[in-house]
């Protein structure tokens, strides 16, 4: 479940905080070196306070901070050494001995090879090892902040709860079995006991807890349901596989998982867990809470006297730092690039003046931004992908519940959207706001295909939900927003356009010269699979306003500042006549004299701080101010004239539609692989045989370069195979057959970019290859386009290739990797917007789907599944086409329907089964003609 997090020049903050501190600890202690600094004041200095090798001397350390002449507040040896690993503290001697590091891990080997200890488990005891690396990273004087930290939990770790498909030890790693959770005992309970001893045994309860949460309908969804607890086992097992690199793809679905064989393991507590396991002793004692908190200005007879466990654990062992991904310190993990791409929040817009203050991106990367330089990003990778495998199921699910009512009914993205994505602001724009007739939607349950006129009605929990807010809602006019004037977000229309507002009646609230103008906007990010995926959002502020905060400005007037602007004093939070107010944080930890450090009417700490929010060089000691946007507080009675209800609801005036982008949203270079698919496809790639590898990049130029990488999951730092290539969207390859049989994937890098940002695809199994597979076939569709949009290497090229995908095995219902497009071309009739899609039917290699690819062209081709197509590639089009800017025009499912119709009329050989009779037909008549008669 990986995911990256980053605070906004978080780096560069830490190092000018810290070179502040040592500016303050020189002035206290002259003389004082980079090395003694850094042994005092750093983190990574806990190394001296811990311990040392056997047999060695204490470091040029004084242990007593009472007696140093320049660490003060925080006593590391009581903090780390005795309350957190149990060191004595009655002498420094004793403290060496009872506690020893290995001899790897010395500060000279933390400052150029790194240490790498391992906390190993005792015999017997479950192989649960604890390992722990850190490093210096570059010159202590350049980076005086910079340490790589590992912790990894080793042993059979790797591999607990790896799923397995037979009971016993041969399926697993040494020291666990494969167990089943619904029969066997594990730290002394069965934990799926009341599950039942196979998946299977749980379906009816599953079944009928279902009805209840109206998931199902008694009359319509016969047991066990279209979603029963043995099918979301199984996807839980496939999906689970994908984070074991010696794991295999499957299917099954039974309560079969690694886990310790720890049958007898039977702990009381956290504590008796410790010393079971490692060679540890836990005591319950009572000590002062101050003792906790290492803070020397407390006694012993203050109150907080509370009950701990003091546990010490000695045993640390040298570890050689191996993962199954490499080496700890490989050169990949210490700059960071092995944990996927860097996440950042974006920038203010200063052309534009626009501030991005939170974002939210298809890659699942959430932002804020506050000023040029405060800010930060986290992403949530492995998040999305489970997310995927939940949205691929709901579309699932709602296809065979209108199969069991209506057979041949076809589920589109519409449908989902208004009865089961309540994760999308559709249907609390419908519920909430009343929109132009032009633009007016009603959700409904009755769905329709318009191609055939086949109905189904289909309810669900979250339409329920939705139908109930609905009525209270439309009883009380006035609980509605009226949208009617802003074309820019309808329920209608938000498939297609998202929705976007902005209110510019900042200005008149808050009595301002200075323009800011709130900007909202969601829009839902493209579907490169069936299900459905969450929309992408933003909420930014625009205008001259911004750019008071761009970059932040120190002032002592509001002559400072600029138009619009004023100066802001915030003195008073950080300083009183009393000594009051924030405190000199570095006072806290550095001794010395007066001179030092702050007096009563100063805080130096909080100067620093703004000598780096604005950039500068010299600030004041005794005033803190900053250039705002000049806001007055607002008179109540203007708040009259913002609302004005009418019999559409409650209009906000100054409230209107946005077409722009904020930064963050949609406007970042980005890849999304289309092929190899999700984890959650549980795909399997065949040696020996011919694939395409296809993605989607936006926000890229055209032409600039690619790093393709296949690599093993299980050894991250070593590449089978590497091609840098133009940026077309497409790479064919041939898999290797000297591949081994294990779990791989492919990492797509934007090499022309800072930071080489790299995207994985999906995790895959790579098999033998498969002599009795039929082979491919060769097919053509034709589809509605502007083949002019369809450039090579544009970004409207895959994206329609991408939805011809999707769209096809929609149809087709089969699993996306078994068609796989490779190019698009102009027609005859290209001045009718008809183009055609040349691809291949593959083999499901996975064995799900035993359908010949032949069988699945003849499929295609009937005229119910052209008219099918038509309506459902028309719809993805129109959702996906957003993602382009606008690059990218959708034909309406009329306009599809037409153009395939047309084409089929004529009887080319666009569609190969259609054109087969004529063929087969004049050979006949050939035959009669040649014929001796």
């Amino acid at each position: 479940m990986a995911f990256s997090m980053a605070m906004d020049k978080g780096n560069m903050w830490i190092n000018h905080l810290y070179k502040k501190l040592k500016e303050r600890a020189s002035c206290a202690c002259p003389g004082m070196t980079d090395d003694e600094f850094a042994r005092k004041f750093m983190v990574p200095s806990l190394i001296n306070y811990l311990s040392g090798p056997a047999g060695s001397t204490a470091p040029d350390v004084d242990w007593d901070v009472g007696s140093d002449t320049c660490l003060k507040g925080i006593n590391f040896r009581s903090l780390f050494a005795e309350q957190v690993f149990g060191m004595s503290s009655t002498s420094n001697s004793n403290m060496w001995e009872e506690h020893i590091m290995p001899s790897t891990c010395t500060w000279a080997n933390y400052l150029t090879t790194g240490c790498k200890i391992k906390m190993a488990h005792k015999t017997g005891a479950p192989a649960l090892d604890v390992m722990v690396a850190f490093k210096q990273c570059g010159a202590m004087s350049d980076n005086i902040f910079n340490t790589y930290v590992s912790v990894t939990v080793g042993g059979f770790a790797e591999e607990v709860f790896k799923p397995c498909t037979a009971t016993g030890d041969a399926a697993c790693a040494a020291d666990l079995k494969c167990l089943n959770l619904g029969t066997d005992k594990i730290f002394g309970i069965v934990p799926f006991k009341d599950l039942g001893s196979k998946p299977s045994d749980f379906d009816a309860d599953f079944y009928k807890g279902a009805l209840d949460l109206g998931m199902y309908e008694a009359n319509s969804d016969p047991s066990p349901g279209c979603y029963p607890f043995s099918a979301m086992v199984a996807d839980f097992r496939s999906g689970f596989q994908s984070w074991f690199p010696s794991s295999k793809v499957a299917a099954d679905s039974t309560y079969n998982f690694c886990v310790p064989d720890v049958t007898t393991f039977e702990p009381t507590g956290l504590e008796n867990m410790l010393e079971l396991m490692y060679e540890c002793t836990a005591t319950l004692t009572e000590k002062p809470f101050y003792r906790l908190l290492a803070d020397n200005s407390f006694n012993e007879t203050q109150e907080g006297v509370k009950s701990y466990w003091s546990t010490e654990c000695t045993g640390t062992v040298a570890w050689d730092g191996a993962l199954y991904s490499g080496d700890v310190f490989a050169t990949d993990r210490l700059d960071g690039s092995f944990f996927g791409s860097p996440v950042v929040a974006p920038p203010i817009n200063t052309g534009e003046k626009i501030l991005p203050l939170f974002t939210w991106d298809c890659l699942w990367t959430g932002a804020m931004r506050l000023t040029d330089k405060v800010g930060g990003a986290l992403r949530l990778t492995g998040f999305r992908q489970v997310f995927q495998l939940f949205v691929n199921r709901i579309s699932s699910v709602a296809d065979c519940r209108a199969e069991v009512r209506t057979a041949g009914f076809t589920v589109m993205r519409q449908h989902i959207m208004d009865s089961y994505a309540l994760y999308t602001p559709k249907w609390l724009i419908e519920a909430f706001t009343n929109q132009h007739v032009d633009r007016a939607y009603t959700i409904t349950t009755t769905w329709e295909n318009a191609w055939n006129g086949k109905q189904v009605t289909l309810v669900s929990p979250w339409s329920k939900l939705i139908a109930v807010v609905q009525n209270v809602i439309d009883d009380v006019p006035e609980n509605k927003l009226d949208l009617t004037d802003i074309t820019s977000c309808s329920a209608k229309n938000y498939a297609n356009d998202g929705c976007s507002m902005s209110y510019t009646g900042l200005k008149e609230v808050f009595d301002t010269a200075s323009a800011l103008n709130i900007i909202m906007a969601m829009k839902q990010c493209p579907a490169y699979e069936r299900g459905l995926p969450l929309p992408q959002a933003g909420f930014a502020l625009q205008n001259d306003g911004v750019l008071a905060l761009s970059p932040l400005k120190s002032c002592t007037s509001d002559g400072d500042c600029g138009s619009g602007a004023t100066c802001l004093d915030i003195t008073d939070a950080f300083i009183s006549d009393t000594g009051g107010g924030f405190p000199d944080a570095f006072r806290e930890i550095v001794k010395g004299t007066d001179s030092c450090h702050s007096s009563a009417n100063q805080n130096k700490f909080i100067r620093d701080m703004v000598l780096f929010l604005t950039g500068s060089t010299e600030g004041s000691e005794t005033q803190f101010a900053f250039c705002v946007p000049k806001l007055n507080i607002p008179d109540f009675s203007v708040f009259e004239t913002l609302f004005d209800a009418t019999d559409s609801g409650v209009k906000i005036a100054k409230l209107g539609s946005f077409s722009g982008l904020i930064p963050g949203v949609g406007d970042k270079p980005s890849v999304n692989i289309v092929f190899p698919p999700s984890s959650s496809a549980r795909y399997i790639l065949r040696m020996g045989t011919s694939r395409v590898l296809s993605w989607v990049s936006l926000n890229t130029p055209i032409g600039t370069k690619v790093n393709i990488l296949l690599i093993k999951q299980s050894d991250q730092s070593s590449t089978v195979i590497e091609a840098k290539v133009t940026n077309t969207g497409m790479f064919t390859y041939v898999v290797p057959t000297n591949l081994g049989t294990v779990n791989y994937m492919v990492k797509i890098c934007l090499v022309e970019y800072g930071g080489s940002p790299c995207f994985e695809s999906g995790v895959f199994t790579v098999a033998a290859a498969n002599p009795n597979a039929q082979p491919p076939v060769e097919a053509t569709q034709v589809m509605a386009a502007d083949i002019d949009q369809l450039g090579v290497g544009t970004p409207e090229r895959a994206l329609f290739l991408t939805t011809a995908k999707t769209s096809i095995a929609k149809v087709l219902k089969t699993e996306s990797f078994r068609v796989e497009p490779y190019d698009v071309l102009g027609t005859s009739r290209r001045d009718m917007g008809a183009v055609e899609v040349k691809f291949r039917l593959l083999p499901d290699d996975t064995g799900r789907d035993t359908r010949n690819p032949s069988d699945l062209q003849i499929t295609l081709n009937s005229p119910e599944n052209q008219a099918k197509l038509a309506a459902v590639a028309a719809e993805d089009l129109q959702m996906n086409s957003g993602a382009t800017g606008g690059g990218l025009s959708a034909p309406t499912a009329d306009q599809m329907n037409k153009t395939m119709d047309d084409d089929f009329s004529a009887g080319t050989s666009l569609h190969p089964q259609a054109a087969l009779a004529p063929t087969l037909l004049l050979s006949l008549l050939l035959l009669l003609v040649a014929a001796p008669w």
